[in-house]
Order: C-alpha cells, then sequence, then structure tokens
C-alpha cells in the first residue's frame, strides 16, 4: 500500500492553515500553494476534496482565502486519508466480489483475516488517532500540560470564530437601536 501524493499535500496544507491560525485573514490559494511546494491547479483540486468533507472551508469575497473547516485536534490523518482516497483496501480481496481472490472469497481464509487485522487494527486505527495537531506538535516534544492547554486555546479559538461569525452576521441583518431611543421608550 502506498499514500498518494494528494493525501501528502492534503495533510501539509492542514498544517499550514493550523500553523498559521492565529492570522486574521483566511490564506489564499497562491499563499498555501507556494508555502507547500504545489502547483496552484493541484493546490485547488485537493482543497475541493477538503471542502466536500468540510476539513478546510473557502472564505468568499476581496479578503477571501481558506481556513480548517474545525480546529486541527478534531481533524485525524485518516479523515484526510478518505477524503483524498476513499475506502482503504490493503487486499484486492476486500474490494469486491468481482475481484479475483487466490481462495476464493472464503469466510475462513487466514490470509484474508490476518490482512483485515492489519488494515483495520493497525493502519485504520493508527490514522484514527493521529490528527493534524498532534502531526504538527508532535507529543515527545510536549508536556501533558502544555498539550492540555494547547488543546483548550484551540477549542476557544473555535468557539470565538463562531462568535464573531454570528456577530457580524447579526451586524448586517438586523439594525441596531441606540440607546437614546431603548430609554425613551421604557
Amino acid at each position: 500500500m502506498r499514500v498518494q501524493i494528494s493525501t501528502d499535500y492534503a495533510v501539509r496544507i492542514l498544517l499550514y492553515l493550523h500553523e498559521n491560525r492565529r492570522e486574521v485573514e483566511p490564506h489564499t490559494a497562491m499563499n498555501i500553494s507556494a508555502a507547500t511546494g504545489m502547483t496552484y491547479p493541484f493546490f485547488i483540486k485537493i482543497a475541493n476534496l477538503l471542502k466536500k468533507k468540510e476539513l478546510i472551508k473557502a472564505v468568499q469575497g476581496r479578503k477571501g482565502g481558506y481556513k480548517l473547516g474545525r480546529p486541527a485536534h478534531k481533524i485525524s490523518f485518516y479523515e484526510v486519508f478518505l477524503a483524498i482516497e476513499g475506502e482503504m483496501q490493503i487486499n484486492r480481496c476486500f474490494q469486491s466480489e468481482d475481484e479475483p481472490c487466490t481462495n476464493g472469497h472464503k469466510e475462513d481464509c487466514k490470509v484474508h483475516k490476518f490482512l483485515r487485522h492489519v488494515q483495520e487494527n493497525v493502519l485504520v486505527k493508527s490514522m484514527q488517532e493521529k490528527t493534524i495537531s498532534e502531526l504538527a506538535h508532535p507529543v515527545e516534544d510536549k508536556s501533558e500540560k502544555e498539550l492540555i492547554l494547547e488543546n483548550k486555546i484551540t477549542s476557544l479559538e473555535g468557539e470565538l470564530q463562531k462568535l464573531r461569525d454570528h456577530f457580524n452576521r447579526r451586524q448586517y441583518l438586523t439594525p441596531v437601536a441606540s440607546c437614546d431611543s431603548a430609554e425613551q421608550t421604557a
């Protein structure tokens, strides 16, 4: 099994957005593609796949660009893998009954059982347990307290962004009454 270069670049996009999340403005496609070393058209192709799975979001407008779809500690490597490559199948026997199987798709096939175990309990499980945040900041570099604080900060940043978005929507949708008019009606 070999991870596609598209998956490698997808992870790099998410790492870039995570590591630069404190910047106020969204990151442009040109900036991200240059920073990650990929061509602009290739970036757009990968970004579209990541947007479909809501791993990133696109902000429209003059100051538009891309942001993470949710905090990096809530995005697993496996989600990125699925977004780019689809379901993992390390053995052709797992793909479908139409695929050739050296043992005729028998239920008690020892090779099939072993490879299924490797796929589900080693590869998939490991990929599910590793988040983009952990890839950016490996555990061995930080104490447990630092990791807990970082996760809390990231979570608070996400909540703050939701409040900003909510405030910005309200600001444009409802007229603001002055304090004087509110006192006169009371």
